[in-house]
């Protein structure tokens, strides 16, 4: 299976949502300790208070890079150093919660105690993972301008078919070129020169008429009368009057 960098944050995005569980669930450990017989000081509480330190950070680094608008927000260099940080915040917290066990003074919340310090170890190894990926990201950054997975430019801008897309804006290349009538063309191409053949057209009036016998005035209006669209009228016929005429002849 071959790993894709553009789905980076995606991994990145489920590891600290199961930190957050885990966190959530050290959380309510602590609460239980802090019913206990314990005595509490500052070494159990700083572990307690960046539980409720740690989801606003947990929600800047996952919701920031996912969505446009505050995609301008997730700038690389401080989504490492979030991750940085709480990394460090993190060991501290469980090896804080580590020697308050060792001084004996866990009462009878000793084995909460001891599952937070566990948990407290996954959650830091979680944030190693996530440093890693933020500070590969940093690099990747800086060579390509965008976070990996941020833009969808290098995944689709260069498989664009502007055939197949009917809304797109980019330039057409030569091959997609639009070539109209074709044929036309050819046939013309194969009789080169002008041609001496004029092209009906039946709905424009004949334009020529010979000029009248004699160098007379010929009205316009009789070429157009003569030339007019009209149905057909018969000649009409003369009928002979009189009396009726036989040649000469021996009858």
């Amino acid at each position: 299976m071959e790993f894709s960098v553009h789905k980076l944050q995606t991994f990145k995005l489920a590891l600290h949502i199961l930190q957050g569980v885990i966190i959530f669930i050290t959380f309510c450990l602590m609460i239980a300790v802090f019913t206990t017989s314990a005595s509490i000081d500052g070494r159990p509480g700083w572990f307690f208070g960046l539980t409720f330190l740690t989801f606003p950070a947990l929600i800047f680094l996952t919701m920031t890079p996912r969505f446009p608008r505050t995609r301008k927000l997730a700038n690389p260099y401080a989504l490492a150093a979030v991750d940085g940080l709480f990394c460090i915040f993190w060991l501290s917290a469980f090896a804080s919660v580590a020697n308050w066990m060792s001084a004996g003074k866990c009462g009878s919340g000793c084995k909460l105690a001891g599952a937070e310090v566990a948990l407290g170890v996954f959650i830091w190894l979680f944030w190693c993972v996530t440093t890693a990926m933020s500070v590969y990201g940093c690099i990747y950054y800086r060579n390509n301008g965008y976070l990996p997975g941020g833009s969808r430019a290098p995944n689709s801008a260069a498989m664009i078919d502007p055939d197949k897309e009917a809304f797109s804006t980019a330039p057409h290349d030569d091959e997609y070129a639009p070539v109209h009538n074709t044929d036309h063309h050819d046939e013309e191409d194969a009789y080169p020169g002008p041609s001496e053949i004029p092209q009906y057209n039946a709905h424009t009036p004949d334009t020529y008429a010979p000029p009248p016998m004699g160098g007379g005035y010929s009205s316009p209006m009789l070429h157009e009368e003569n030339t007019a669209y009209a149905g057909y009228s018969p000649e009409p016929q003369q009928v002979p009057g009189g009396r009726a005429q036989f040649p000469a002849g021996n009858y």
